[in-house]
């Protein structure tokens, strides 16, 4: 695993950023995120395109799935590096994870990959800040994604 995604639908979702700053969107998908050491920017661009191109979103209940871009949803990217943890005895440890600048940079660079492959509405967390999230969700439909 070089990159998980944690990707779950949403009817609406907002996030408090440290600024006090509140980003939110309305139906769509939130997608945590978490890099390892082996991430580079060639994981990231697979991410942003398994992203967009998995089927997991209902416009209806019980039709078929579609993509993100194809229902038009927002998406909100929450950078979560304890996706990274690995269980220890009964302690968590994050020794897999990337270095914070790295992370932050590819974490960038996932966002504006995300925003420049597409018009739909993308809103961003901050990378290595605590944030207080809200979410409504129609399922829940939560995934897992390694890259």
């Amino acid at each position: 695993m070089a990159v998980r995604l944690l990707v779950q639908q949403c009817t609406s979702a907002k996030l408090k950023l440290p600024t006090e700053e509140i980003v939110q969107i309305g139906p769509g998908m939130v997608a945590f995120i978490c890099f390892s050491k082996t991430a580079d920017e060639e994981s990231v661009t697979k991410a942003v395109q398994l992203l967009l191109k998995v089927k997991l979103s209902e416009e209806e209940e019980g039709m078929k799935r579609k993509t993100v871009l194809d229902t038009g949803g927002d998406i909100l990217i929450i950078p979560q590096a304890t996706l990274g943890g690995k269980l220890k005895g009964s302690s968590m440890q994050y020794h897999s994870n990337i270095p914070p600048e790295q992370g932050k940079s590819l974490y960038e660079k996932f966002c504006d990959g995300l925003e420049n492959s597409t018009e739909l509405t993308i809103r961003r967390g901050v990378y290595g800040a605590r944030q207080v999230l809200s979410m409504e969700t129609n399922g829940p439909f939560s995934h897992c994604f390694d890259v």
